[in-house]
């Protein structure tokens, strides 16, 4: 592989590692969420000792800011797969936009895609090779 596919590489797996990021949000979010109902309830059945008026404050407050972020990762998700997808659609063969879509939008591994496609894995790895070469990325400089 050379320097510039590598870097291509690098540059589609950003949908990836966005997709882990926002997952684990949203798993915090609905910990944060169960947590504060737990606590909610426990106020409405009487069983909140002092203080709990606090911490029911303290759980929605964080759960508000799980909220948020976990808004903001999703977005930027969207963002990037939305980039992704536009590169890939810059490649002029059908079966390498189709491994490309695969492999960085759906994450599937070359052997799982060799499956769909009805090829040898040899012949996706060497289509996936060809397309990173066509493949054209349009950086935009972060604000």
């Amino acid at each position: 592989m050379t320097a510039e596919q590598i870097e291509r590489i690098r540059w589609l797996n950003r949908a990836f590692h966005a997709d882990k990021i926002a997952q684990a949000w949203v798993e915090k979010r609905e910990c944060d969420r169960s947590l504060a109902e737990r606590i909610r309830s426990g106020l409405a059945s009487g069983t909140g000792g002092s203080g709990s008026d606090n911490s029911t404050e303290n759980a929605l407050l964080r759960l508000a800011e799980t909220e948020q972020e976990t808004e903001l990762r999703l977005t930027e998700l969207v963002k990037i797969r939305d980039e992704i997808a536009g590169a890939i659609a810059t490649v002029g063969d059908d079966d390498m936009q189709a491994i490309l879509m695969w492999h960085y939008l759906m994450y599937e591994t070359f052997d799982k895609i060799a499956e769909k496609m009805h090829y040898d894995k040899r012949t996706i790895q060497r289509k996936h090779k060809a397309a990173l070469d066509q493949i054209v990325i349009v950086c935009h400089p972060k604000m």
